[in-house]
């Protein structure tokens, strides 16, 4: 009697927490549901998305025209619309243009500094830092050139990085720096062609390093000469004025 009295007791416990908490547990199952089927709706929705963006990307590229300068406007608008990836290679195509086509360098650099902000990724990212450092270059904001290229994170870059390097010292008369640059840059394994590249303008920054030590140790050499001339002719009127 005692045990189907323990039970009953059970049951009623059960149905009055069943009472209490059935609007809880109907809420938690429907979350559940919402987010599983939410999270495909999503994932299927962006990869629509994606698709969509890569039709009209290839379009747009398609429409680009040498001879019209007008027809790079739709893929910036594009690039700058969209959130897919595909709104950086738009960025980086129209950057391009901008730059063989319509020799607009600081047009560019604002394309590629925008597509640092549509992407985490360190390799894109580095890309961009890269190509902004030869704009800059291009732009005779030496300075600011070499600023960018350390926030290369991307070690494979090093060699490319390098390079830029060499010659923006080289512009700025560094030598000695260009030098160690290019050395660096054939240490970081290039390519067999940035190699090659590479060793000639090494060879020259050689040069003009060699030159410009030359010059620098012949002005030292005429200073060192003129001072001791100078010296000489302080002695010979101090001496003079003691025999006055």
């Amino acid at each position: 009697m005692s045990h189907q009295l323990s039970g009953e007791e059970q049951v009623s416990e059960i149905k009055e927490f069943l009472a209490k908490t059935w609007k809880i547990i109907v809420a938690v199952i429907v979350i559940g549901l919402l987010a599983f089927y939410g999270w495909r709706y999503w994932q299927s929705y962006k990869l629509e998305k994606v698709i969509e963006s890569s039709d009209h990307y290839e379009q747009l590229i398609a429409k680009l025209d040498n001879n019209n300068p007008d027809s790079v406007n739709e893929l910036v608008s594009f690039a700058k619309d969209n959130n897919t990836i595909y709104s950086v290679f738009a960025n980086f195509r129209a950057a391009k243009f901008y730059v063989e086509q319509l020799k607009d360098y600081a047009g560019a650099e604002k394309l590629l500094t925008d597509t640092l902000s549509k992407t985490d990724s360190d390799i894109i990212k580095s890309i961009s830092y890269i190509r902004i450092a030869k704009i800059q270059y291009q732009l005779e904001h030496y300075q600011e050139s070499l600023a960018t290229l350390t926030k290369v994170t991307e070690k494979s870059w090093a060699p490319v990085v390098n390079d830029i390097r060499g010659d923006i010292l080289v512009k700025m008369n560094n030598y000695n720096e260009a030098v160690e640059a290019y050395n660096v840059a054939l240490s970081s394994s290039p390519t067999q062609a940035l190699e090659q590249n590479i060793k000639m303008k090494l060879n020259q920054a050689q040069y003009l390093k060699d030159k410009q030590q030359a010059e620098q140790a012949k002005q030292e050499e005429a200073a060192a000469k003129e001072k001791a001339k100078q010296e000489a002719e302080a002695q010979k009127n101090a001496a003079k004025e003691n025999e006055d």
